[in-house]
């Protein structure tokens, strides 16, 4: 059976690997295809589409939102973006713009509340390729010994109740979907039961999501455990959503998860779920 992968980071967002490494591995490991889907990054697409020309691999361009919905975190997939469109990129950078605001007052939080040396600068100048995030910062934190692992730096600074947590200025769902749509691109929810939402607020979302255009959920995805396949897959039904599956591969920084596999070779994603988000595709 042909196999894909749909949820893929790369170095320029929160992955260890580049593009061009990925594509290696991903013909090493058998794949079929993957989607390069970095956190509101599109800068290592056309290297990883380049990288798998005359391979025996697709790589469909992508992207992972990151977007705020009642005070919580929800991310919003999109594959088969232009990404190549000025309009998007505009507006990709007004999204960026605010974060770099966001990062420099988490920087200045945790100088404040602990005295560690920590600056955009120095992040920088560690991660060169990287879009900087708050996994950079705790990578930061472990790599200078202030703290012991990722984790600790998440629980004791960086957190969304830790002292240094700055919240991110509100790009919602929806501003995700409607940016994807408008570019020929195929919205989907990202990996719906990591947001611990109760049932009633999970169809909240999903109902005021499809209203915007949501055309997919990942149900395919690596930390699934017991029926959580199945129920996702019955709202993908009740939804009329098409189904995705990935890995969210992060490489170093999420060792235990393999490229295609998931956690212990716990995931098998089927060419056809790629098939059919092809026929969704709307020509522009």
């Amino acid at each position: 059976m042909e196999t894909i992968d749909l949820h893929v980071h790369s170095c320029y967002s929160d992955g260890s690997f580049t593009p061009e490494e990925l594509v290696t591995l991903a013909l090493h490991t058998g794949l079929s295809a993957f989607a390069l889907t970095d956190h509101d990054s599109i800068d290592g697409i056309d290297e990883a589409i380049q990288a798998a020309e005359n391979q025996a691999l697709e790589v469909i361009p992508g992207i992972e939102f990151s977007t705020r919905w009642e005070k919580r975190d929800i991310h919003i997939l999109g594959y088969y973006i232009d990404h190549h469109a000025k309009s998007f990129k505009d507006k990709l950078q007004e999204f960026l713009d605010a974060r770099d605001t966001r990062n420099l007052r988490m920087c200045e939080r945790i100088r404040e509340y602990t005295g560690f040396p920590i600056t955009i600068e120095a992040l920088v100048d560690a991660f060169p390729d990287a879009v900087i995030t708050r996994a950079h910062m705790a990578a930061w934190l472990v790599d200078k010994g202030y703290v012991p692992s990722r984790p600790v730096a998440f629980e004791q600074y960086l957190d969304e109740h830790a002292p240094c947590f700055v919240s991110k200025t509100e790009v919602t769902p929806t501003d995700a979907i409607k940016l994807i749509l408008s570019h020929g691109g195929i919205p989907v929810l990202a990996h719906p039961l990591l947001y611990k939402l109760s049932e009633e607020k999970l169809h909240l979302l999903l109902r005021e999501l499809t209203e915007a255009g949501l055309m997919g959920i990942e149900a395919v995805y690596v930390l699934n455990k017991g029926q959580d396949e199945t129920y996702v897959c019955s709202l993908a039904k009740q939804y009329h959503l098409l189904i995705t599956g990935g890995s969210d591969f992060h490489g170093k920084n999420k060792p235990d998860i393999a490229l295609g596999t998931g956690l212990s070779n716990n995931l098998s994603i089927p060419y056809k779920l790629l098939t059919l988000l092809k026929a969704a595709r709307i020509p522009r």
